[in-house]
């Protein structure tokens, strides 16, 4: 029976330097498995032994095999974005921010890892399929749509732009910048850097031009 990542039965999460260390290894070897392998072809045990760890570890730290999925695409969004966490980098050159974030993403997406989790996300049929969905729509796109949202928020706030609706727009400008290329590069097509650094500077032009406020 499936177990939904809300009701994972982990129960003792690492606190000791020493357990931090077997927790991050047992997460750095799963990332590596699932990436080459897929969800369903990804043993618990083989990251076990991979990791030197126990099996008896991994489902109390982690509760079972989607518990330890979610964790690692938790650590795996946390290290894409928290560099936009910081204040300093999101500007009121509205244009710039829209470039750097989105080519952050585009690099990620488009990245072999990135494509490996689409495909697993997309493609796979297993009895976690939906909850694994969620955790992927939960930590990637949610994620990436809500910090774009709450920055054209605050711009159009100071009044610098105006928006129908700031959930949808950040929605767009993201499908603008990655939506062309995804289908493309999974079907093994190499797409050159030059026509992606191009979708992404048209997208912030119509996107900024479809946003101005009226004077």
């Amino acid at each position: 029976m499936s177990q939904t990542a809300s009701n994972k039965t982990a129960t003792a999460p690492a606190t000791t330097k020493r357990g931090l260390a077997r927790q991050q290894k047992i997460l750095e070897v799963a990332e590596t498995v699932f990436l080459a392998q897929g969800y369903e072809g990804s043993s618990v045990n083989e990251i076990v032994r991979l990791s030197g760890g126990s099996l008896g570890t991994l489902y109390r730290i982690f509760g079972n095999k989607l518990g330890l999925f979610e964790a690692v695409f938790k650590k795996k969004s946390k290290e894409i974005f928290t560099q936009f966490d910081d204040e300093t980098f999101w500007t009121d050159d509205i244009a710039e921010s829209l470039f750097q974030f989105g080519r952050t993403l585009q690099n990620v997406a488009l990245s072999s890892d990135g494509l490996a989790i689409y495909r697993l996300v997309i493609t796979e049929n297993n009895l976690d399929q939906g909850e694994i969905q969620k955790i992927f729509y939960k930590y990637g796109p949610q994620t990436a749509t809500t910090m774009l949202e709450n920055y054209l928020k605050k711009q159009m706030a100071s009044g610098r732009i105006e928006l129908m609706d700031c959930k949808l727009a950040a929605t767009q400008f993201l499908e603008m910048i990655k939506g062309p290329f995804i289908l493309r590069s999974l079907f093994c097509e190499e797409v050159p850097e030059e026509e992606i650094i191009l979708a992404l500077n048209q997208a912030i032009k119509i996107f900024l031009k479809g946003c101005s406020v009226e004077k």
